[in-house]
């Protein structure tokens, strides 16, 4: 599924990739990232790539069942009630623009590695009340249990395998104790183990190929002081 892209190639697209407006000049890509992604030939770097995944990959990932996972998402939503949520890898912003209409949930932010799929959710999005910033979901730029859920659609089990544990990590960091973090991932990756988390009782959801979770961050009790 992976295949190299020339070294000339990647430093052209990582160059191009900066003039955007919706690119971060803070934002570094890893090795693992610039690579031929499901026969994407620049990876997600680049506009027709994005154009590709959006319209051809996706619905391989979804198997024709994206309505159904959106609606599976969409539900655990309505039963944990967050008022703030991050989406990690939100790619070109369809599940946030389902998200948006719902007006309980009054802070909405959508993180991407790509700025080109992040370009497309910000076309989609236009006047949602949704903000999307540039940066790699193994290091969020947000504080410590910022936000009260935290979702991670096909995202985790498409790390390399020594990397999950560490971004499910992270996606339990900004989220604040007593908060839930969703992982949408193919049933044949494995679940990384986390700390100060539990999988909620009856929560998990198989959908075709795809298996919904739902984590809750642990509320440490606080040491007594001596």
């Amino acid at each position: 599924m992976l295949k190299h892209i020339p070294a000339d190639r990647k430093e052209q697209l990582v160059a191009e990739a900066a003039l955007l407006p919706t690119s971060d000049a803070r934002v570094t890509y890893p090795s693992w990232y610039l690579h031929r992604w499901h026969f994407l030939p620049d990876g997600y770097l680049s506009r027709s790539s994005a154009a590709l995944y959006d319209h051809v990959v996706r619905r391989v990932y979804y198997q024709g069942l994206e309505r159904t996972v959106t609606r599976a998402v969409l539900d655990r939503l309505e039963a944990l009630q967050p008022k703030s949520l991050l989406e990690v890898g939100c790619g070109a912003g369809r599940l946030l623009s389902r998200i948006a209409q719902r007006e309980a949930i009054t802070d909405i932010v959508g993180i991407d590695l790509s700025p080109y799929l992040l370009e497309r959710a910000a076309r989609r999005l236009r006047g949602r009340r949704v903000r999307l910033v540039h940066a790699d979901g193994m290091h969020v730029p947000a504080d410590e249990g910022a936000f009260d859920a935290v979702i991670a659609s096909h995202y985790v089990g498409h790390l390399p395998a020594t990397l999950r544990s560490g971004a499910v990590a992270e996606l339990v960091r900004v989220v604040r104790p007593g908060g839930h973090v969703l992982v949408l991932d193919h049933r044949w990756h494995p679940s990384p183990a986390s700390v100060h988390v539990r999988e909620l009782p009856h929560s998990s959801r198989d959908v075709g190929a795809a298996r919904l979770r739902v984590l809750e961050r642990l509320v440490e009790p606080s040491s007594e002081r001596m």
